[in-house]
């Protein structure tokens, strides 16, 4: 453990001495002793305090009170519980060190995520925040029998307040702080009949940007949210009753993926954009390791296979790093010439119908789902360098080429710089649809600078039914059964444009006519396609059915036995490929079957040559088909639990539970090394613990648990893509929760937590540092598409790089001049090379070189945790001063299964405060609020990029320090 004995210590007694005069809470259990939360982690009405599971329950008046208005904010009251923004416009959950670790169209994230016992399969769960809420039930741990699928971390269920026919009622809850920030909750309850009622909530977020971008000065990642949900109650007799629940969410800001990019300048950036050893620092990244190099006049001669098409590049890869401009040290500021733009939509309409017979329930639960989300960003989050358009563009030398002149600004722009266009992304979303972007005259922006920008877009519709049947007998023996169904169909695309990809399919393609003969050619202009990167998963669904069932016997008046079991049948599929520049590679299908290489400016759609019947998989002549794939996932899991109750106040438990989250579809690569398809999650878990009342107003709960976990999904970037493994890993920890409440005016809560992960016997490439620090080996950084390969040899034979050929081997020498070179042109001439050095040295290529990371911690996963709150009710004549403070601390942890210095993730304090103010018997309160009073910008979360892009990292950041007022009215 790094540097926390002291805390070991600490939380040691805490979880050991039961007895102890704990300072703390956390909101696993009721809001205090006496107020008793009733949950449905058992799919039926429970006390918190009588369910054998490890559950923490929030009450909405204690969501409030402890300013959790968000996920991010409920990771500082639950132990082992983790909040992080990701990648690709998603968000990750991870309890007890399992998350959404998994990266892809068809993965699913490990925590079930459930409102009103309806199945979000694509929740957009930190955009928008908590109102309206009567409850939050949190399970930790897999919950293999009541839920299924996707709970091998454990359940969210979001309980929202229902219509009541008890009267006319509501509420009004406005806020204002720091940032101009204006919040506004509210709702109306309106009875309309005996046994029917509605009711109408909202909310509405607004406020200016914490980020400064420095490039313009203006602030961005703001908020413009809003969100409405209606309910109707209808109970036509006394068991039974009906819910209808309707809601509805939209955004449209300057919300940010990742907050801040991340990049060592160190011995190995030229070959690799960001160097892997070090420090996390915020250096400018070195161009020449990224896609930009097939920009280099080295690429244009080597590509062409003509050393005078030189003249065309844009720069030379020997003249020295090609960087942006510097970036701000500081986490809250950016140098930037995007503006991000970020827009979510997301419908959802749930029906519960719960019917009550004399000795048994029948519930059923089901509803619809649609969600959205757009989002554009500055890619390389940075100001790129100045780009100098080569004088044989437009004046000749061999030969000018009027066409590519004209695209960059004409003879006379910017005194010869030119401006350089950026393809829009047309990819059917707004506008065009032929995938053309530059080529088409579909230009987003021109630009004496490098540029590059991305676009991660999808769509999901959704829907699900489940039915349970529970009985109630008056006897030993009592069971459950339930069927469930879901279904789910969308897609999820995400693309990248650059200036240096545009300028390299038009320029490259328009010398490639000139070289054909074409007439006319440098005057018309000619490109290869497609300019941009776009990965294309245009379908993805999501067939799934379940069936399952529990016996409940109470072997004496203190000592229960449960056991449950599912069977789950899932079916997935895909349609996708990945789109760049497809037809610049001879050894496409397409191109060999005869369709044309490049196509001229001006061409409104290169759909119909990269897939001749987009329907059809494998048709003859497409330069790049769908992928279409289909395949079946399936596992039975289940439970044991063993309950004993030796009196009202004490519960002790051990339960066995088998897990199961399914696989999925990698997306297609640019290499064979990568599977098709990633295998089931499966996690099995023991679990004992215990849930105590005890004397002087003191609440514990105690858990231990130990995971075994086989195919665990994790992500790694290969050729520009998160592809997954599946890895094994063991899991042990323990959590403490605890509420005290001495007295009716004071109240304190803690929460304390102990993990431990270890992945198995697993090795894999590390991108970031292809090499695994090998001796004797040599880096190749691609220069046609910023990928990066190793040339191993015999042990005492020389470098490769810098080796001279002569005679029928002459032409050898440009592909090992340098580092930088063609890895695919390398691999074709290897045993050339072996033939022309003698046969000795050994000399071959890889991709990279495994790096072992047996034993290394899973993403996510902080050792040590402890978090807790004090608050004291005040009167003050007829009114009531209620001051409350919270901290947490959390332990450093990794980002990635590699645990180098650069994926650390380091420990950091959190607090907040609040005074409230209002009558002891009234309508009205007025509260101040400081959140995040410290102003720790902490990392919560980071994401590696890939080569091509340069090894940079995306990081993800706390909220800033916010202060402010507020007002609640009842009426």
């Amino acid at each position: 453990m790094r540097a926390t004995k002291g805390l070991v210590s600490m939380t040691g007694r805490l979880l050991c001495g039961a007895g102890v005069g704990a300072i703390a809470a956390t909101s696993a259990f009721a809001q205090s002793i006496s107020d008793e939360i009733v949950v449905t982690a058992q799919r039926q009405e429970q006390s918190v305090q009588d369910v054998p599971i490890a559950v923490s329950a929030f009450g909405g008046e204690d969501l409030g009170a402890r300013q959790l208005e968000t996920f991010q904010d409920i990771q500082f009251n639950i132990p082992n519980f983790a909040f992080s923004k990701s990648q690709f416009t998603a968000s990750s959950i991870s309890i007890r060190g399992i998350g959404a670790l998994a990266v892809g169209a068809s993965t699913e994230p490990s925590t079930s995520i459930h409102m009103n016992d309806f199945f979000l399969q694509s929740p957009r769960l930190f955009e928008t925040e908590f109102f309206d809420v009567e409850r939050l039930e949190i399970l930790r741990g897999p919950q293999g029998t009541l839920f299924g699928r996707n709970a091998t971390g454990g359940v969210v269920n979001v309980i929202t307040r229902k219509a009541s026919t008890d009267g006319v009622g509501g509420y009004v809850d406005a806020e204002y702080g720091t940032y101009n920030s204006v919040k506004v909750h509210g709702a109306l309850n309106l009875p309309l009949s005996d046994n029917f009622a509605v009711r109408i909530a909202g909310t509405t977020i607004q406020r200016d940007g914490y980020t400064k971008n420095v490039f313009d000065g203006s602030d961005i990642d703001d908020r413009n949210i809003y969100a409405l949900r209606g309910s109707a109650r209808w109970t036509p007799s006394d068991s039974t009753t009906i819910d209808f629940t309707a809601s509805y969410m939209r955004e449209d800001d300057s919300r940010m993926r990742s907050h801040k990019q991340a990049c060592e300048a160190g011995p190995l950036q030229p070959l690799l954009g960001c160097d892997p050893h070090g420090p996390r620092r915020f250096d400018p990244m070195d161009l020449r390791a990224t896609f930009f190099a097939n920009t280099s006049a080295e690429t244009f001669a080597l590509a062409s296979g003509n050393p005078a098409a030189a003249a065309y590049g844009l720069f030379s890869l020997a003249s020295g790093p090609v960087n942006g401009a510097a970036q701000p040290a500081g986490l809250r500021q950016v140098n930037q010439d995007s503006r991000p733009e970020y827009a979510a939509e997301e419908s959802i309409f749930m029906l519960n119908f719960k019917k009550d017979f004399e000795n048994w329930a029948f519930k059923l639960n089901g509803g619809w789902g649609n969600s959205k989300v757009a989002s554009r960003m500055d890619f390389d989050a940075g100001v790129g360098p100045t780009l100098n358009r080569p004088g044989a563009i437009c004046f000749g030398g061999p030969f000018a080429l009027p066409a590519v002149c004209n695209m960059t600004g004409g003879p006379l722009a910017g005194g010869g710089l030119g401006l350089f266009p950026l393809s829009e992304f047309d990819v059917g979303i707004t506008g065009s649809n032929g995938l053309v972007g530059v080529i088409g005259g579909n230009i987003q922006d021109q630009s004496r600078n490098y540029r590059a920008v991305d676009l991660s877009i999808g769509e999901s519709d959704y829907w699900s039914v489940e039915g349970i049947l529970n009985t109630d007998f008056d006897s030993a023996f009592n069971f459950l059964l339930g069927v469930s169904h879901a279904e789910r169909n969308g897609y999820a695309d995400y693309a990248v444009a650059t200036t240096g990809l545009d300028y390299f399919a038009y320029t490259l393609g328009t010398l490639s006519a000139v070289g054909a003969g074409i007439p006319g050619a440098a005057s018309t202009g000619y490109s290869f396609y497609t300019p941009y990167f776009w990965n294309d998963t245009d379908d993805e669904f999501l067939d799934s059915t379940s069936a399952f069932g529990e016996i409940y016997i109470d072997i004496t008046d203190s000592l229960k036995l449960t056991g449950g079991i599912r069977h789950n049948w899932d079916t997935k599929g895909v349609r996708d490929r990945g789109n760049l520049l497809e037809s610049a590679s001879s050894t496409n299908p397409g191109i060999l079957a005869g369709t044309p290489p490049i196509v001229p400016f001006g061409t409104p759609s290169v759909r119909p040559l990269l897939d001749l019947d987009e329907l059809t998989p494998g048709t003859p002549g497409a330069v790049n088909d769908f992928r279409v794939i289909e395949d079946e996932f399936n596992a039975t899991t289940g439970r044991a639990v063993i309950q004993y109750t030796p009196n009202d106040d004490v519960q002790l438990y051990a339960s066995w539970t088998r897990g199961y989250k399914p696989g999925g579809f990698n997306p297609r690569t640019l290499t064979a090394a990568v599977a098709t398809t990633f295998g089931n999650e499966k996690i099995t878990a023991y679990e004992a613990g215990i849930k105590s009342n005890l004397g002087g107003g003191l609440q514990a709960n105690l858990t231990g648990f130990y995971y075994d976990y086989s195919g665990l999904q994790v992500s790694r970037i290969v050729a520009n893509t998160s592809v997954n493994d599946n890895i094994d890993a063991k899991v042990h920890g323990v959590e403490g929760e605890f509420v005290w409440r001495p007295t009716d005016r004071f109240t304190a809560n803690m929460n304390a937590s102990y993990l431990h992960t270890k992945i198995g016997d697993f090795a894999t490439i590390d991108v970031r540092n292809p090499t695994a620090d090998t001796p004797g080996v040599d880096l190749i950084a691609d220069i046609t598409n910023g990928q990066n390969c190793v040339v191993t040899r015999n042990a005492g034979a020389p470098t490769l790089i810098g080796t001279v050929f002569g005679g029928p081997f002459a032409g050898l020498t440009p592909l090992v001049a340098s580092n930088f070179s063609i890895c695919s042109a390398l691999a074709a001439n290897m045993g050339a090379i072996n033939l022309a050095t003698g046969g000795v040295n050994g000399y071959a290529l890889v991709s990279g070189i495994d790096t072992d990371v047996t034993g290394n911690e899973l993403p996510g996963s902080p050792e040590f945790k402890i978090g807790g709150g004090v608050q004291y009710e005040m009167p003050m004549g007829s009114h009531i001063l209620t001051p409350r403070v919270d901290v947490f601390w959390q332990d450093d942890f990794y980002s990635n299964i590699f645990n180098t210095e650069q994926d650390l993730i380091d420990a950091y304090m959190y607090m907040n405060a609040q005074v409230t103010f209002g009558p002891a018997e009234g309508n009205w309160a007025f509260r101040f609020f400081m959140q995040n009073v410290t102003n720790k910008d902490a990392i919560t979360g980071a994401f590696d990029v890939g080569q091509s892009a340069g090894n940079f990292q995306n990081l993800f950041i706390l909220e800033p320090r916010r202060w402010g007022f507020g007002l609640n009215m009842t009426f």
